[in-house]
């Protein structure tokens, strides 16, 4: 039996950083991990340096887990948008990935973007979340390879038009 995930999304708290920048980490070298070599995810994983300075200078919804006991009000996810058009980072903790966290936050992005009157957004996907996106509506501009920290990695431009 599948283990129920509920949660809700909010705003980014300072209070937040430590625990995503641990999910940030363990999505890379779990989930990631299948897609791209170990030298890369060292590097990609070495992430911002300052993690609070980094996301809130942006909007980042976060997934907040609700009614489990041992993990009642922990952060589950985060999205990071940079208006106007721009998501960044999007992780998920690899225990609660394909349970609807990704769309949840995807959802309350794109609401802010329409909010703010904006037509579309733009992603640099990697291999990894370019389903995810190409599922929610995202179609594929180009792909390209991005160099981080001495690794070159391919990633996908991806854009959405709102309705």
């Amino acid at each position: 039996m599948s283990e129920v995930c509920t949660f809700t999304i909010r705003r980014w708290q300072p209070d937040d950083s430590a625990a995503l920048a641990d999910i940030f980490a363990r999505a890379v070298r779990e989930t990631a991990s299948r897609d791209y070599r170990p030298a890369q995810i060292e590097a990609w994983v070495a992430g911002p340096a300052d993690w609070a300075a980094r996301l809130g200078a942006s909007v980042t919804f976060v997934a907040v887990e609700r009614g489990i006991a041992d993990e009642a009000g922990r952060p589950i996810g985060f999205m990071q948008y940079e208006p106007p058009t721009r998501i960044d980072m999007a992780y998920v903790s690899p225990a609660r990935q394909r349970r609807g966290v990704a769309s949840a936050l995807l959802a309350a992005l794109e609401a802010e973007a329409k909010a703010r009157q904006i037509k579309v957004l733009n992603v640099e996907a990697s291999i990894t979340s370019r389903p995810f996106f190409a599922g929610h509506g995202f179609s594929l501009l180009t792909p390209q390879i991005v160099r981080v920290r001495g690794q070159e990695f391919l990633n996908y431009r991806m854009q959405k038009k709102l309705a």
